[in-house]
């Protein structure tokens, strides 16, 4: 997988409803942060893709959510289904990110969810992810600390902590971190 920050998101979308999945890769493939590279009308067909793949999201409806568990190990999983669907709950449990409800979302949710879902997951403190969005827009430490009224010492112990937290050395690693690109998951055997 690409660490390169200024690289799409790539999202598998698995969903009965032909219709459905026609609706979400058109409503994505409208934003540059992110780029369908598959469909799927179940998860048995998504395994496959998503192994071969390696999406760095997925987008499963209710009557995929079972397969959460599986594919949440290399992606970020979210369920297309309302809040109240009890598939939901089970499915965040097998390790899903979150959820979206079909027709009601934008691009730009989803990008937020897989931020939220990545700061969630790297454990970093409010200030530390306000500096982070600001790397992962590219700004430099000078420029942070102008923006937050910080002093680049100040501005330059944050990122010290924020990449010693996230167990990297570089912004480019840091970045593909936070943007979701990179799973905070252990490799698989």
């Amino acid at each position: 997988m690409s660490v390169d920050e200024t690289a799409p998101l790539r999202v598998l979308v698995v969903g009965g409803d032909p219709r459905l999945r026609a609706d979400v890769t058109n409503l994505l493939d409208a934003c540059d942060e992110l780029r369908v590279v598959a469909d799927a009308p179940d998860s048995a067909a998504a395994l496959p893709l998503a192994e071969r793949l390696r999406p760095d999201i997925v987008l499963l409806d209710a009557a995929s959510a079972d397969h959460a568990k599986t594919l949440s190990r290399t992606s970020r999983v979210f369920v297309l289904a309302a809040p109240e669907d009890p598939v939901v709950q089970d499915a965040l449990d097998a390790g899903a990110s979150g959820n979206l409800v079909p027709g009601s979302f934008t691009a730009a949710d989803l990008v937020r969810a897989v931020r939220q879902a990545s700061r969630a997951s790297l454990g970093l403190s409010a200030r530390e992810a306000e500096v982070m969005d600001l790397i992962a827009t590219g700004r430099s430490n000078g420029e942070i600390a102008r923006q937050l009224f910080l002093s680049e010492k100040t501005v330059k112990n944050h990122v010290n902590r924020i990449y010693a937290k996230l167990g990297v050395s570089s912004r480019a690693t840091a970045i593909a971190l936070w943007r979701g690109m990179m799973s905070v998951l252990p490799a698989r055997d």
